[in-house]
């Protein structure tokens, strides 16, 4: 049987998952839609992958750590910005990354450049054509997946630009996106809303 590779997404769910297995919560502030919440493994390991959430009407801030993965972050903390309690916007099943990722102030480190994604957009564009531009798929891996220096979307889109094969150039590819969500972005998604679940357990455990 073949392996199965898991996409970025499930595998950042999983990771999250691990990587939060022991914490707690903390509440270090409370009053209204002012809160701050801390959430880590107990001492002596309490600084690995801990997080903290901090809210006030109208935003919510989310920061920790989050640079353990391989791909290094351009942000350490993310600020969403949408309903006066951001902890009603966030509740729900599931995350949703592209829609709250518009809600990001700045939107640093939400998404990056991604050769993987990059080549798959690619491929996808030139599908319809390779039939009718013999060779098109190899000088395309040769000199377009082979430029070594293409490290984001900038340089992707101009490799695009001066690529030419027997006639066939990449005249309207200038929408193409070849950016991920990071993974940092994407755990901190999870974050929020296993964050928000454990303090919505906790409000109802005292009420009861």
């Amino acid at each position: 049987m073949p392996n199965i590779i898991a996409s970025p997404e499930v595998e950042v769910a999983r990771r999250f998952k691990r990587d939060t297995a022991d914490h707690v919560m903390t509440v270090l502030h409370e009053e209204g839609l002012y809160r701050h919440l801390r959430f880590a493994a107990p001492q002596p390991d309490s600084w690995m992958h801990w997080f903290e959430i901090v809210t006030w009407p109208g935003h919510l801030a989310i920061t920790g750590d989050m640079d353990s993965f391989s791909v290094k972050a351009s942000a350490d903390t993310f600020m969403h910005s949408r309903i006066s309690d951001m902890f009603e916007f966030f509740r729900g099943n599931g995350i949703n990354p592209t829609y709250w990722s518009q809600k990001v102030d700045g939107g640093a480190g939400v998404k990056a450049f991604s050769r993987d994604e990059f080549r798959s957009e690619v491929l996808d564009y030139i599908k319809d054509s390779v039939a009718d531009w013999p060779g098109l798929r190899e000088a395309v891996a040769d000199e377009v997946f082979g430029d070594e220096s293409i490290g984001c979307s900038r340089s992707a889109h101009a490799a695009l630009y001066q690529f030419e094969h027997e006639g066939f150039r990449f005249d309207d590819a200038s929408e193409l996106d070849f950016e991920r969500f990071t993974p940092q972005y994407l755990w901190c998604c999870h974050a929020i809303v296993w964050g928000i679940a454990q303090y919505d357990a906790a409000r109802k455990a005292v009420a009861a």
